[in-house]
């Protein structure tokens, strides 16, 4: 009876273990934070995420980060500043995804 219940409560950690996801940001970059933006122009916060599928370590999207990046640039028709690139992973069982989020001020 102990026996069986000791087999079934390390059945039980082992499956949360393996279920179990985990995030960790990798990097932070950020460029063009030196500029002053006068108060009479006119200017929008922008924002791109993209991600790529890994499973057992076989990627099938290798352009995600110039994905991003051209998604950024095409929501900006005036001057690009204070960009800031986030480059982050989420764990699952036996797959991940990378992901990355850039953030930037269009002035227009």
């Amino acid at each position: 009876m102990i026996r069986n219940t000791l087999s079934t409560l390390v059945l039980i950690s082992a499956v949360l273990l393996l279920n179990g996801c985990t995030s960790s940001i990798h990097m932070v970059n950020s460029d063009g934070f030196d500029q002053v933006i006068p108060t009479d122009l006119n200017y929008k916060y922008v924002e791109a995420s993209t991600k790529q599928h890994v499973i057992l370590g076989f990627a099938a999207n290798t352009n995600y980060v110039d994905e991003a990046r051209q998604s950024l640039i095409a929501q900006c028709d005036g001057e690009l500043t204070a960009v800031s690139t986030q480059y982050s992973t989420d764990h699952s069982f036996l797959s991940w995804y990378n992901k990355i989020l850039m953030k930037g001020i269009c002035i227009q």
